[in-house]
């Protein structure tokens, strides 16, 4: 049995998702409905560097798009940093085990 995934709660900034090992499970993009929003997902605990888990911009028109990781998510060995792109304002959640 697989532990439930947890959330990092809503998101308008960069930043530290979680500072240790992680299984990045999906990510769920809100945009402004107006700008495109791109967010960047790291395998690292304290910064915008290292591998790249997940990319995706959201056209500003979609509004909101969730994402899901195939095959039980993503395994991200020292931790996972959030970096974000819009002009506009945008909100994310990214769900993780």
């Amino acid at each position: 049995m697989q532990p439930a995934n947890r959330s990092s709660g809503l998101k308008t900034a960069d930043g530290v998702i979680r500072a240790d090992k992680a299984i990045l499970a999906g990510v769920h993009i809100n945009t402004d409905g107006t700008n495109d929003a791109l967010v960047v997902l790291y395998d690292n605990a304290s910064a915008a560097s290292g591998t790249i888990v997940f990319q995706q911009t959201v056209t500003g028109g979609d509004d909101s798009i969730p994402f899901s990781m195939p095959d039980g998510g993503v395994y991200c060995k020292n931790g996972l940093y959030a970096n974000i792109t819009t002009v506009g304002t945008m909100s994310f959640i990214v769900y993780f085990r």
